[in-house]
Formats: C-alpha cells, sequence, structure tokens
C-alpha cells in the first residue's frame, strides 16, 4: 500500500508543477491558529464562498471572504480546490490542464499562502470526452497517429457541441503513457503532457493515473507506489481529487497499487529495475478523503461520476450477472457504503482497452450496488498503435474499433454514446459475412500458418461457420437490442463469445508472422469478445437489414449486401 511521505523542501521543488496555480490574490486573508496553509478562492476579485480545499488529507471549505485554512501536515505535498458548479479553473497559455492544484513549497510547520482564481461559465449543461489507454511511448509512429488520427477525429465530434455554446471537457482514466518505454524511446509521462499542448488538444484536461504512469526505474520497497508516481505528480498534480461541473460531481482516482517487485524472467526495458506488477486497490489515505470529499455534497441526488484506470466493477463472465467487485475483499463493502446514500454513480474506467458496461442492478444478490453502473472504455490506441503501425485499421484487442465514449449531461441527465476514431458516430457495429471470412481463413498463406502454429485458435474455415453472418455491436450493454431480417423475415439473433477475423489479420499475423514471434504465449488462446451476434440466412445472397437499438432509443442501422468479402480495411 501507498504511504504518503512527508515530503522535504527538496524534494516539493523537484515536483513543481508547471499547471499549479501561481496566481496572486489581492484579496485579504490571514491564517487562522493552528493553519499551516491558507489563501482564498475568488472570480477575477469577487471572493466565493463554500468551495472546497484540500490537502489531501483535511477537507475544509472557503469563509464569506473566499478564505480557507488548513492545518496540514503537507503530506501529498499539494493542496487542491473541488471546482464548484458554474465555474472552471483555469488554464494557461496552450496547456489544457486545469490550475485547480498548487505545490506546498515549505517545511511541514511553516504557513504558506497559496489562491485560486476561476472563471465563471454556464455548464449545467455539458460534454464528457472519456478516453483512456493512450499509450504514447515515442514508437510505431504513435505520436504521429495520436497527432493525425484521433485528434482531428475528435475535433470534428466535438465542435458540434461547442459550436452550441456547450463546454467540452475530457476525463482520462490513465495510461497516458507506457512505463516499459520511458528511458527506451525518452518518453514518459510529462512528455505526454507536452504532447497535449503541442497537438492543441480540444479540450480541458482531467487526468488519472494508470499503471503505466508510474516510473519503471524505481526500486522496489515500502513507498514504491508513492516514489513511482513522482514523475506523474509533477506534470499533473495530485493523484486524487474532485471537482464539481454543473450537477455533477466529478471525482478522480487512482486504483493502482504499484509494485515493481524483482522478476527474473520479466519483460524490461532501458532503465527499468522490476517487473511493473501492480494490483488494484485503493490507498488508506484515499478512502479516508474520499468519505470527507463525499460530506460536503449535502444535496445526495447529485449524480456522482468517478474516474479511475482499473475497472472496479464487471460481469463474471463478461455477459451477465453475477458483478464482480475487482477491490480487495476488504475494501469492497467500505468503498460502496460511501455511496449508499447517493442513487446515481457512474464510474469510468480503462486499463482493458475494450469497451465494455456492468450495471449493479443486474446482479439482485447485491442490492447495495444497484446505483453503479461501470462504463470500461475501448482504448484510444486501440492494441497500443500496432495495428496502424502494421497499415491496418485501428483496433482493440477485441477487434472493436479503437476510440473514445462521450457522455452528454443536460442537468442531471447523462446519456452516452461511443466515437470510434476512424468511424462517425452513426456507425456502432460492423456486420461480417462468414462465408467470405472463411473464403480467406482457407485460402490465405499467412492465415494458415498462422494456424497451424496456434491451433487453439478459432479456424473460421471450418464447415460449421459457414452460411452465417456475425455482427460485431461495439459498446453493446445488456438494455439494447438487435433485429436482423432477411427479405423483410426476422430473424432469429444469438448472442455467442467470438473471436474477431479481423483483429487477428490486423494483429496477431503481422504481430508474430513478420516479427517471427511465433513462441507468443498470449497467442495460443482464442481472445473471445462477449458483443457478437450470429444470424443464419436463408440464402447466401440475400440482403440482411441489421438495426441496433441502444439503451436511449437511438437507432443504428446498415444493409448489409451480401455476399460481402473479407479484407484488412473492411467496414
Amino acid at each position: 500500500m501507498k504511504k504518503i511521505l512527508t515530503l522535504t523542501l527538496s524534494l516539493i521543488f523537484v515536483l513543481t508543477a508547471t499547471a499549479q496555480s501561481s496566481f496572486v490574490s489581492t484579496l485579504a486573508a490571514k491564517a487562522s491558529k493552528g493553519a499551516t496553509v491558507y489563501g482564498t478562492v475568488e472570480c477575477n476579485g469577487t471572493p466565493i464562498e463554500g468551495v472546497v480545499v484540500s490537502d489531501g488529507v483535511e477537507v475544509v471549505k472557503t469563509d464569506k471572504k473566499g478564505v480557507y485554512n488548513i492545518a496540514s501536515q503537507k503530506q501529498t505535498g499539494y493542496v487542491f480546490i473541488s471546482i464548484p458548479s458554474g465555474y472552471e479553473a483555469l488554464t494557461e497559455g496552450a496547456d489544457v490542464v486545469p490550475q485547480l492544484w498548487a505545490v506546498l513549497a515549505a517545511e511541514s510547520q511553516t504557513v504558506e499562502r497559496h489562491d485560486f482564481n476561476l472563471k465563471k461559465v454556464d455548464n449545467d449543461n455539458h460534454v464528457i470526452v472519456a478516453v483512456a489507454d493512450i499509450h504514447l511511448a515515442n514508437k510505431l509512429n504513435d505520436v504521429a497517429t495520436f497527432t493525425n488520427s484521433f485528434i482531428p477525429s475528435l475535433k470534428a465530434e466535438i465542435e458540434q457541441y461547442k459550436s452550441a455554446g456547450i463546454p467540452v471537457y475530457t476525463l482520462c482514466m490513465g495510461d497516458s503513457s507506457f512505463d516499459t518505454y520511458w528511458y527506451d524511446y525518452l518518453y514518459d509521462i510529462t512528455n505526454f503532457r507536452e504532447t497535449l499542448e503541442d497537438v492543441a488538444y480540444p479540450t480541458q484536461f482531467f487526468n488519472t493515473m494508470g499503471n503505466h504512469d508510474n516510473d519503471g526505474a524505481t526500486p522496489c520497497d515500502e513507498n514504491t507506489d508513492w516514489n513511482a508516481s513522482a514523475k506523474y505528480r509533477k506534470a499533473f498534480g495530485p493523484t486524487y481529487y474532485s471537482f464539481n461541473l454543473g450537477r455533477i460531481h466529478y471525482i478522480m482516482l487512482d486504483d493502482q497499487i504499484y509494485h515493481n517487485e524483482p522478476r527474473p524472467d520479466a519483460k524490461m526495458g532501458k532503465g527499468i529495475v522490476g517487473s511493473r506488477n501492480h494490483t488494484t486497490a485503493l490507498t488508506r489515505a484515499q478512502l479516508d478523503w474520499l468519505a470527507k470529499d463525499l460530506a460536503t455534497v449535502t444535496d445526495k441526488n447529485t449524480p456522482i461520476v468517478i474516474g479511475v484506470h482499473s475497472p472496479i466493477f464487471r460481469y463474471k463472465d463478461y455477459m451477465y450477472a453475477p458483478v464482480d467487485c475487482r477491490l480487495p475483499a476488504e475494501q469492497r463493502d467500505e468503498f460502496v457504503a460511501l455511496f449508499k446514500e447517493f442513487p446515481t454513480v457512474h464510474i469510468l474506467s480503462g486499463h482493458t482497452h475494450r469497451n465494455r458496461c456492468c450495471y449493479g442492478r443486474d446482479d439482485a444478490a447485491q442490492p447495495d450496488i444497484a446505483n453503479f453502473t461501470e462504463h470500461t472504455v475501448a482504448a484510444v490506441s486501440g492494441t497500443r498503435w500496432h495495428t496502424s503501425a502494421f497499415g491496418g485499421p485501428q483496433i482493440a484487442v477485441t477487434g472493436e474499433p479503437a476510440g473514445c465514449k462521450i457522455f452528454k449531461i443536460s442537468d442531471r441527465d447523462i446519456k452516452w454514446y461511443f466515437k470510434a476514431t476512424e468511424f462517425s458516430a452513426d456507425t456502432q457495429f460492423r456486420c461480417f459475412d462468414m462465408n467470405g471470412v472463411s473464403d480467406f481463413y482457407r485460402t490465405s498463406g499467412q492465415m494458415r500458418v498462422f494456424l497451424d502454429h496456434f491451433p487453439k485458435r478459432t479456424d473460421y474455415s471450418k464447415d460449421k461457420f459457414r452460411d452465417k453472418v456475425m455482427i460485431h455491436v461495439w459498446d453493446w450493454a445488456n438494455d439494447w437490442t438487435i433485429e436482423v431480417t432477411e427479405n423483410g423475415t426476422p430473424l432469429e439473433v444469438t448472442r455467442q463469445k467470438a473471436e474477431n477475423p479481423q483483429y487477428v489479420l490486423s494483429y496477431e499475423i503481422p504481430k508474430r508472422l513478420w516479427m517471427f514471434n511465433l513462441n507468443s504465449a498470449s497467442s495460443r488462446k482464442k481472445i473471445r469478445h462477449p458483443h457478437m451476434f450470429h444470424v443464419s440466412p436463408v440464402s447466401p445472397t440475400s440482403t440482411l437489414e441489421v438495426t441496433v437499438t441502444d439503451c436511449f432509443g437511438n437507432k443504428y442501422h446498415q444493409t448489409m449486401e451480401r455476399p460481402k468479402p473479407f479484407h484488412l480495411h473492411m467496414k
């Protein structure tokens, strides 16, 4: 578990963050007795009352004069505000990271002042861009692909909201960098921060850290988790914090405990001293702070949105209840109980590189999690930028496209949809004519070589797969529906776990055959996705009408003309 250390003056200077608030107020303020950190929160000279301020341990509010006082031991090295509704934290120049924190630069008992300036914004209606697993490492042309593909796609998608005067913000669920290669390619989490400026990222960027945002050069000891996050804290500030946008309370948490234990057989890059292993859990300090933060949300009907890296809740078999909690057993009840008074809690996570939506209400045996909905978001990087580097589409490990998730907030109402980088938002699924897939699997020499080396992977050349159509719905949830008709006649649709053939073609074959990596343990087993649906048409040449309806009643339609060939860039 992470120990929050009492930072020395020298260490704090090392961690000085470029996006910290350097604002100096002209408002009068005086430290109260016992306070070691104090200051003001204002909007262009007008004090703001009731703003929540924290050092990561204590939680206080500003008074009528906009003044706060904290009797802080400065364990975290920061003071930060929970941005109140109707305001935004400032940014400087090309920087997109909100200035909601300041580094505590004095000894623990020395009194210091830090002020914050906010601007008024009508954000009762706003949009959240949920991104995860960007994994920039300065390899595989990833920075250029991020710059020239994802960024233009995102800018085009959010322009409709910005042009209507709706504020847009980004929540990033970690793994923005790739600890394995920090020293091989001289690109770490601080370089990612610079890249956000270089690409003119189009929204404010609220980040949380993933396991790959830790410094793998950190030796394994009782303080590894804290020490390994030093570069992250320098770039992005606190590893946990909260803020309000409109009527929604947002909380960003670090649910990765980084160990970096030595292991002789572990894959290590240059400068890496351990196996980079980690566990999903929350530190004691975070849980204690979280209880205090939630206590400040007096209206318990306020929807809560939590950003973490690793999923907390997921279906046990990835399809249906029961729901598993991935926190340690001793933390599960405490975490859930903290939110028992809040009827609407959404968790945004990443880590798995695939879309998953898990409803706590689906598990009748666990009524205490009925208020939770978890959205695991597909990776911006897909398969860590491999498929695009190989000349293929940007897709993830399950074959769904790389992309992000868009949340539209109107007052307290929350709606969402998946936005694939290389597709419009109107496209939410892909159809495979399994006769075309079967023909390719049978005739492709590379595919036959691959299956010879990895016989446990699905061989779609077999007759049992022919005369069927497989439909991959990228962001399927259990309250969605799918309808398929052939010449006006409805077909029975069956949900099955299945391997996506386009993923095998775009990733596995070049990764294993082109790079002569035929002993990969990860490729020996099938990677089956639960968002696959099968129908058996009467004719192999008929045209199918496919309609997918999401939980909000939005309909996505495709007319599938058959036969449909299977190839690398099929739509």
